[in-house]
């Protein structure tokens, strides 16, 4: 069935039973291909779709979902998350989100916030093949040491959403993506190194196919003859990437959801200065050409940007529609789909921490002595709710303001909370990782643990 068909049963099956309910619903087309030895390896060329939904009765919550929209399914999947309510806690601050006259008549649109690309086939198979093709030459031409180019993957998805509920909220969005990665294995003599890159964006000639295979192949190369520093305090420039990924851990604590679950580092905080007055952080769902941007969140809420922090003081949460009432708050958005099998919660658009005004070659020129990392390892091991973190980290050793030899084997140790407190300079080289972002960062007095 079409959207359409299957809002129209989803209505009165509804009536039938009563129940108040809200879908959302989802078609892809995805296209992947792997290269390897010029040649391509894998193909897989796809279209799915599914359907999201929740029901609402007697203050209580019931989910389900389903692969396919075909009848059956949808009745099944309805008939599941009505038999789950019974067995659910009453929930006195839940709602569906109710219509916004003045998002269906707003101007924004996909194309506006530069997410959808009309031209989605008009780029041959065969152009897509020889541009995967010529990123995995340019890899191996950049240096003899590189001797292996891990399957470079390219892949493209065209996505339209809908999302229907029972308070007359119908808003539909569609996005097209495209996305390539690659990976390299350098080796000089017994030494070995790795790196990696990716791109993404919304239209195919955004690509950088040969800057990306570029970039992955210097990281490959650059990282050959590491070894280990002395153990001590250091100033650290955390690059564009592992600051992205610090960020990420840290942007839990954000969550309204986990504020309210006493599972964040930021409780009662607002108003409070938490990080260095260097540090501005913005979540936004308007970001123009952003992978995670869109016309509404999860529960068809407008997307919003928000000034979370600035000068270090914290200004906002985020919240979804539940928690915004459990706070007595409007919802800034934030409701989203962590798993196509699970309903929605608090979720980030775009956070990421604004530009500085610091050149990142006037970073690295400002240190005596410190470090430049741009991998750290173990991050799956960091505990969000305490900020503490112990990682195994690479990157370049700085000394009189210059690059001068690779790092890797050291330990980085510490407080998340007290590391972005600490942090003396933000660079102008944001860049977006999913939907967390940042600029290079300078940090002082970092715990290392090296030779």
């Amino acid at each position: 069935m079409n959207f359409d068909a299957v809002i129209s049963l989803l209505r009165d099956y509804s009536a039938e039973k009563g129940i108040k309910f809200e879908a959302y619903l989802f078609n892809a087309a995805v296209l992947k291909l792997e290269s390897e030895d010029n040649k391509i390896s894998n193909y897989v060329n796809a279209e799915t779709s599914g359907l999201n939904l929740r029901l609402y009765d007697n203050r209580k919550v019931g989910f389900s979902y389903c692969l396919g929209l075909e009848e059956h399914k949808v009745k099944d999947a309805f008939d599941n998350a009505s038999s789950l309510l019974k067995f659910m806690d009453e929930n006195d601050y839940f709602s569906f989100a109710d219509k916004e006259e003045s998002l269906s008549a707003s101007s924004v649109t996909p194309e506006s916030l530069g997410i959808y690309a009309a031209d989605f086939e008009s780029t041959s198979i065969e152009k897509k093949k020889l541009c995967l093709a010529e990123a995995e030459e340019t890899a191996y031409s950049y240096d003899k040491k590189i001797y292996k180019v891990d399957k470079p993957t390219y892949s493209e998805t065209l996505i339209h959403k809908r999302l229907y509920n029972s308070n007359g909220l119908d808003l539909a969005s569609k996005k097209t993506f495209y996305e390539i990665f690659l990976s390299v294995a350098s080796k000089d003599g017994e030494d070995t190194a790795s790196g990696f890159d990716f791109d993404f964006a919304h239209s195919f000639d955004a690509l950088k196919f040969k800057k990306t295979a570029m970039n992955a192949a210097k990281k490959g190369v650059d990282q050959l003859g590491a070894r280990p520093v002395p153990s001590g305090n250091y100033k650290i420039i955390f690059d564009n990437f592992t600051a992205s990924e610090l960020l990420g851990i840290l942007k839990q604590s954000f969550y309204a959801s986990n504020v309210y679950k006493k599972k964040s580092l930021l409780d009662g905080k607002i108003g409070s200065k938490v990080f260095s007055d260097k540090i501005e952080i913005v979540d936004d769902g308007l970001l123009y050409g952003g992978a995670y941007t869109d016309l509404f969140d999860r529960e068809g809420v407008r997307m919003q940007a928000k000034v979370l922090c600035s000068s270090g003081i914290l200004n906002s949460y985020l919240y979804d529609t539940e928690y915004a009432k459990r706070f007595g708050v409007k919802s800034t958005g934030n409701s989203a789909s962590r798993s196509f099998t699970m309903p929605p919660d608090v979720g980030s658009t775009h956070f990421f921490i604004k530009n500085g005004g610091v050149m990142l070659i006037d970073l690295i020129g400002s240190l005596k002595e410190g470090l430049y990392i741009n991998e750290l390892m173990g991050l799956h091991m960091a505990k969000p709710y305490t900020g503490e973190f112990s990682l195994g980290a690479s990157g370049f050793y700085i000394k009189d303001g210059k690059i001068d030899f690779p790092v890797k084997g050291i330990v980085l140790s510490g407080n998340l909370m007290q590391l972005f407190k600490g942090v003396i300079q933000v660079a102008d080289d944001i860049r977006y990782f999913g939907s967390t972002g940042s600029p290079s960062i300078l940090a002082d007095n970092i715990p290392v643990s090296g030779k």
